[in-house]
């Protein structure tokens, strides 16, 4: 846990890495981060044909934008329903 200093919020402690998930997300980041790099680096069409990928078709990014567009549909309805069954149980309390 962070100890902060007289118990006040400091803008420098955004810099600090003692305490912080930085460091493991960077180390989770890193390998898929070089790969992408390599394979758009070494060639577009050579990533694509390494991982079985065929150029993108219009039928394909409109489902892709119709699965896209109803999950976030769910995700913010379900965060809007638990947002106010938090305030109805903390205004019973």
């Amino acid at each position: 846990m962070i100890e902060y200093p007289d118990g006040k919020f400091h803008p420098r402690l955004l810099c600090k890495l003692r305490g912080s998930v930085f460091p493991y997300a960077f180390i989770a980041a890193l390998p898929a981060t070089l790969i992408s790099v390599l394979l758009q680096s070494y060639g577009g069409d050579w990533g694509d044909e390494v991982l079985g990928l065929s150029r993108p078709n219009t039928v394909a990014g409109q489902v892709w934008t119709g699965v896209t567009s109803f999950l976030g549909f769910v995700i913010v309805f379900r965060t809007s329903q638990a947002y106010s069954r938090f305030w109805e149980g903390t205004a019973a309390m």
